[in-house]
Parts: structure tokens; sequence; C-alpha cells
């Protein structure tokens, strides 16, 4: 079996990696994001506080990152049996709070709230995941309930621009991942002598 030959990893160590790889990716757009929705929010009227709330109270960045986290994650259960993307799917759990400077759930809460909505809409082509994720952050921010935001939310040029950062944070990880790594737990038994050895992953800097 071709896949055998691959290097093994741990199901733990794979989802550190992950983690990693999306939270340094995030942090290279998510400025771009930032500052684009500062540029929407001074074209229109509203309340300094409201704006202030937005911008530096409201953990944004933690919603960022919880959203690419979230599409990226959502593609575990087409890759994967129902056993094994358990497993890798509550490492996210475990890890994904810390990762993102969190003492509590807020983060990884997020993350399968978007995996779930991003499963319901797998039927309809027409809602692309990262608009999925924008309109759980316009939600979270209260930009689509406002009077003095809500139309820009549905707006097409917020909606484009918006969106495109959040796309090109997502790689498909895990694809890649498959095409060339193996999980541990996957590999068939062997003897202690010509069992494969597990590959430890390099880690990079935290969101």
């Amino acid at each position: 079996m071709a896949s055998s030959r691959f290097p093994t990893v741990a199901p733990t160590e794979a989802v550190k990696r992950f983690l990693y790889d999306v939270a340094e990716t995030a942090n290279k757009t998510y400025p771009i994001w930032e500052k684009r929705l500062s540029a929407f929010l001074d074209e229109i009227e509203m309340d300094y506080e409201d704006k202030r709330m937005i911008l530096e109270v409201q953990p944004i960045r933690h919603y960022y990152f919880a959203s690419v986290v979230g599409i990226e994650a959502a593609k575990i259960r087409t890759l994967y049996s129902d056993e094994v993307a358990e497993e890798l799917l509550a490492d996210v759990n475990e890890f994904v709070d810390s990762l993102g400077g969190r003492t509590d759930h807020m983060i990884s809460d997020l993350v399968f709230d978007i995996i779930q909505r991003v499963k319901i809409s797998d039927t309809d082509d027409t809602k692309k995941s990262h608009d999925i994720a924008l309109d759980r952050i316009n939600d979270l921010l209260r930009l689509s309930s406002m009077e003095s935001t809500k139309e820009m939310t549905k707006d097409i040029v917020f909606r484009q621009k918006m969106a495109q950062p959040i796309a090109v944070s997502v790689r498909h990880w895990w694809k890649g991942f498959k095409s060339c790594r193996q999980l541990a737990q996957t590999v068939p038994a062997t003897s202690v002598a010509g069992q494969p050895e597990t590959e430890p992953m390099s880690t990079a800097a935290a969101f």
C-alpha cells in the first residue's frame, strides 16, 4: 500500500503543527483584514464608542483565527474515518485556545461553531466557507444587527474585500498533509524492529 511508505506522525503532533501553521498564516493576513474593516467603518456614520468597541475591545483577532482554523478543520471529517477524525478534533479542541492566548474556551467554541456551519452548507455551492466565517464574525461584532453597519455587511464590495483575506488563509492543510504523511495509528502493526518511526513535527510562533 503506497501510503504506508509515507513518514508517520502522531495525531497530536500533527494537530499541533496544523495549528501552528494556521496561526502563522493568519498572522500574515489578519492585519490586512483589520485595516480593511477599519477603513469601512471610517466611511459610515457611527458612534465613536461603537467603533472603539469593535476595533479595540472585541477580540476580533481571535475571531479571525478561530474562523480560519474552523474552515480548515472542517475538512478533517472528509479525509479520515470517524474514529480518527474524532481524535484529531479532540486535540484541536484541547490546544487551540492556549495557542491563541486564551484561558477560556472562546476560540475552541467558535472553531466548532464554524465547523458545524460549514458542514451544514456543504450542499449549498453558493455559500463558500469564507463567506460563512465572515457572516459569523459580523454577527459576533454586531455589524449585521447595528443600524449603522447592517447595510454595510450586505454590500458586495464589503463582502468581497473582507472575505478575501480569510479565503487566502485557507491552504487546505489536511489534504496536503495526507498526501505526504500518515498518521501513526493508521499504520498496520509490525514488529518492533520493523515498526515505522513517528516523525516529530517542528513548530512555529503562536498566533
